[in-house]
């Protein structure tokens, strides 16, 4: 029997509204997520790998790092470690156990607590500095790769470019519409991530400085980097959000980002845009280090690792990835 057609129609809106909802609620999810062991996204060495781990699983380094970072120390990791042979069921399914994409702060939690040997993050907070601290845990930093910490805004805003003490103001809530800053007349609706996040460690340390950011309240905070790009990219927010991401992320990281792309631009810095001859160079205001965090007193088969990520050959694989080699962003071999 049919509904009538007042009933069909709340229907309808209800069906209707639990679809947006449940898109809000899984899309951070969805566009942050990168299978483990879904290799054929990776990037392979261009010869033969100079460092290659033995089939003894149990020496094998446990790795955990950023999201951002998961293309290039997974990308690593499958080629350096062998994959198991069948039928030897006792060795892990191959980097399952091993291999760990997470978030930044549950990465440092990880080395800290023992049950990582190596992490790829970007520089810790004042939080994760005193947590480490507070543990007695000595760490090792030992960056391996350039990047862009950029900011984002939808591709409709016509600002291009920001200075250094613009963003401080927008951030900080002085500058508050886009009129000041040439753009429109719109109150400008600041995103940001939470505390401790990669990207807000960066956000406190290298761009704001001395300067208070907006409270939460204030401002709208996203657990994930995926959410906020989907917030900038959004139709409804064209000429409002603004946000900020690492470079890698939102330019390579995946399809799902790259279709977002295009509905968003990076913002230039002092007219300084966060290109990687730029980041090379380091004239883009905030270019910043990708880390290899690992204890003091590595095991040889950790300390093999991050070796190799600074030989010529791990330093090829971060340009093939599209990370900036540390070699002033020439490219290896040029």
């Amino acid at each position: 029997m049919k509904l009538p057609l007042k009933r069909r129609s709340a229907s309808l809106l209800v069906a209707l509204s639990l679809f947006v909802t449940a898109g809000c609620i899984d899309r951070e999810g969805y566009y942050n997520r990168v299978a483990e062991d879904d290799s054929h996204e990776l990037t392979g060495t261009r010869e033969a790998p100079t460092l290659r781990y033995s089939n003894d699983w149990q020496k094998w380094p446990t790795v955990y790092g950023a999201t951002a970072l998961y293309p290039l120390y997974a990308s690593a990791y499958y080629q350096l470690v062998p994959k198991p042979q069948e039928p030897n069921h006792r060795a892990p399914v191959w980097g399952k156990y091993y291999l760990h994409q997470t978030r930044t702060p549950e990465a440092y939690d990880h080395l800290i607590n023992g049950n990582a040997d190596i992490i790829f993050v970007a520089q810790p907070s004042e939080g994760q500095k005193k947590r480490v601290a507070e543990s007695g845990v000595k760490l090792i930093y030992t960056p391996f790769a350039r990047e862009a910490f950029v900011f984002i805004v939808n591709i409709n805003n016509p600002v291009n470019s920001l200075t250094t003490q613009q963003v401080r103001d927008i951030f900080s809530g002085k500058i508050t519409h886009w009129n000041q800053v040439g753009g429109s007349n719109e109150r400008i609706k600041v995103w940001q991530r939470p505390e401790d996040s990669g990207s807000q460690s960066v956000m406190t340390g290298l761009v704001m400085k001395e300067t208070p950011m907006l409270r939460a309240k204030k401002s709208t905070a996203i657990d994930l980097m995926g959410g906020l790009v989907s917030e900038v990219a959004a139709y409804q927010n064209a000429q409002s959000s603004i946000g900020y991401t690492f470079r890698y992320y939102v330019t390579r990281m995946n399809a799902n980002m790259l279709r977002m792309r295009k509905q968003i631009k990076l913002l230039a810095i002092n007219g300084i845009a966060p290109t990687e001859e730029n980041i090379g160079n380091g004239t883009y205001p905030y270019s910043v280090d990708a880390y290899m965090v690992t204890r003091e007193n590595p095991t040889p088969e950790t300390q093999q690792f991050v070796a190799w990520f600074l030989s010529p050959q791990g330093q090829q694989l971060v340009q093939d990835v599209g990370y900036v080699p540390l070699n002033n962003g020439k490219g290896v071999g040029q």
